[in-house]
């Protein structure tokens, strides 16, 4: 997500290449060995240490966090480069997951690292069960993960933010439900 709410600055892209078929990134869930490595991913791709302490409360936030929807992408050399993150949000009272933060350490952005753990994570939710992702972030980037502007299903935002950033995705192909999103306590959004 990355938007204008609390701590964050302007919209995050990930990355807005298609990958350099050279680079084979192996995105993969985020384990305890990676908490420090994704912390310095965020450090790095943002300005100020918002979406980095964003990831921290969350991760304590046990409404929140939903585990194995961490995902990292991996370098060739096995370093993490690449993070993504799902957590629980409403769509009124019926559950669904946020897209958010999701950063790239800028030696590896337009390389197609942060495409590669998007879509691992959303495959991952759709194995998981979930059914509608949310996502707050660059028009241009996340419709080719599948997201339209969230206004087509009757999904609102929480807050006045631009149609064709407020995006929403159905992970099972049915209708994702109508309503007002509600997300996490961390993300300080009301």
């Amino acid at each position: 997500m990355t938007g204008t709410h609390a701590s964050h600055g302007s919209w995050e892209t990930g990355d807005s290449g298609s990958g350099d078929p050279a680079v084979a990134w192996r995105p993969r869930p985020e384990t305890a060995a990676d908490t420090a490595a994704v912390r310095r991913i965020h450090l790095a791709a943002f300005e100020t240490s918002g979406e980095a302490d964003l990831v921290d409360a969350l991760r304590r936030d046990p409404s929140a966090w939903l585990p194995g929807l961490s995902y990292v992408a991996d370098a060739p050399d096995g370093t993490p480069a690449a993070h993504a993150l799902l957590t629980r949000c409403h769509v009124d009272e019926v559950p669904a997951v946020a897209l958010a933060p999701c950063a790239v350490l800028p030696g590896y952005q337009k390389c197609g690292a942060g495409g590669a753990v998007i879509r691992a994570l959303l495959e991952a939710a759709r194995a998981a069960g979930e059914r509608t992702a949310i996502v707050l972030g660059h028009p241009p980037y996340y419709p080719r993960f599948g997201f339209v502007p969230a206004a087509r299903f009757g999904i609102l935002p929480p807050q006045p933010w631009p149609d064709e950033a407020f995006m929403a995705l159905s992970l099972d192909d049915s209708p994702p439900p109508r309503g007002t999103v509600r997300y996490a306590e961390a993300f300080g959004i009301d």
